[in-house]
């Protein structure tokens, strides 16, 4: 009978130890989770920003390569127009 005391005593404190690591392998777990949630959400905002400038840079791209803002560039930058008709010549080959 003491024999099986033991044992039982024994086998209460294994299961015992066990639901403690248990507990704690859960706590540790749901710490990193919520690390890396943290993590994943900071990414995503550094995303959505990044894709704001890029559109920012795209609209800008555009407007510095327009067609008007290059003319008007070439007219008074570097005194160029557009030909006359009289201007032109046509080149066969």
């Amino acid at each position: 009978m003491i024999e099986s005391t033991a044992a039982k005593t024994l086998q209460v404190v294994v299961l015992w130890i066990t639901v403690l690591v248990s507990a704690m392998a859960v706590a540790y777990v749901s710490h990193v989770c919520r690390q890396k949630y943290d993590q994943l959400t900071a990414l995503e905002r550094e995303n959505n920003q990044l894709q704001v400038a890029y559109g920012k840079y795209l609209l800008e791209q555009s407007a510095w390569g327009s067609l008007q803002r290059v003319e008007t560039m070439a007219m008074e930058g570097l005194d160029m127009h557009s030909p006359q008709p009289q201007e032109i010549i046509m080149v066969k080959q």
